[in-house]
């Protein structure tokens, strides 16, 4: 039976993509500009990303014994989860992956998502900030919104320790994040770099589908995109990632008709190549490791 969550989220993708085709010139779409084959670096790309959040996971965590595969294998079946289930859906069910995959406790893995988020989100606005001053948007007041954002992403495990300390006077029971001040450097490097491997997947995936971006094109593009999926319930981003994808190609300059037909076309096959790579991911998995529980 289809739970009130994911059916509110199917309603809200069915009428946002609904709105999207409606004000898309889908005549317009000329299918011979349209090339297949560079989903392929998309797809190398997205699987770098993974093994980068690999990374990151195993850097933050309490040691567990497992070895970086099992993590890449983390980040790569918590990844598919997020695609396919409603917006959040993927991180509620990470400390349930974590213990199973990994052996890490449901509090330890709880905080360990969300410090890895909020590094992800001073990354991502960050780099979106760059984006806006590279191209010409605003240059004084989003080169110093990218400064902000980075020196948060430095000093995040920061905010990491103090909203813990808060959580734990409620919950005592709830363990701070592992990620101590020892690991702040290569943290903040690794989802920077994690970031942009996957600004390369957006442009890789924006040139599949006939309309190339520049790197800081593809960082406003990125930020608008996890902008957009943050704010609103759907079911693996439909609809909201379409219209988000629009919202920011008509902010760079196109006409919005030609905008939404680009979007409608760009985000199936980011998100093919998203599946794609997590899949790839998870079959290497169960062919070279012992299969999770």
């Amino acid at each position: 039976m289809i739970s009130r969550r994911s059916a509110l989220a199917l309603a809200v993708s069915a009428a946002l993509l609904a709105l999207v085709l409606w004000v898309a010139d889908v005549g317009a779409i000329d299918p011979s500009t349209i090339h297949p084959l560079l989903l392929l670096p998309a797809v190398a790309a997205y699987i770098a990303v993974l093994v980068l959040r690999g990374a990151q996971l195993r850097l933050l965590a309490l040691p567990t014994g497992a070895g970086l595969g099992r993590w890449v294998a983390l980040a790569g079946r918590h990844q598919l989860v997020f695609i396919l289930s409603p917006s959040g859906a993927g991180d509620l069910a990470f400390p349930l992956m974590a213990g199973r995959m990994v052996g890490l406790g449901a509090g330890p893995a709880a905080a360990l998502i969300a410090g890895a988020r909020l590094r992800d989100i001073c990354t991502v606005l960050g780099l979106g900030c760059a984006g806006l001053a590279g191209t010409g948007h605003l240059p004084v007041l989003a080169g110093a919104g990218t400064v902000l954002c980075f020196a948060a992403l430095y000093f995040s495990d920061v905010t990491v320790a103090l909203a813990g300390r808060l959580l734990r006077r409620i919950r005592k029971t709830l363990p701070s994040e592992q990620g101590a001040a020892r690991n702040r450097l290569p943290a903040a490097l690794l989802t920077l770099l994690l970031w942009l491997t996957a600004s390369g997947g957006i442009m890789a995936g924006f040139a599949a589908a006939g309309h190339p971006l520049g790197p800081f094109e593809a960082w406003v593009m990125m930020a608008g995109l996890n902008v957009a999926g943050a704010l609103a319930l759907s079911l693996a981003g439909l609809g909201v990632a379409e219209a988000g994808a629009a919202g920011v190609l008509v902010f760079l300059g196109m006409p919005l008709a030609e905008a939404a037909a680009v979007a409608i076309i760009a985000r199936p096959l980011l998100l093919l190549s998203n599946a794609a790579a997590s899949g790839l991911i998870e079959a290497a998995a169960r062919l070279t490791g012992p299969a999770a529980r």
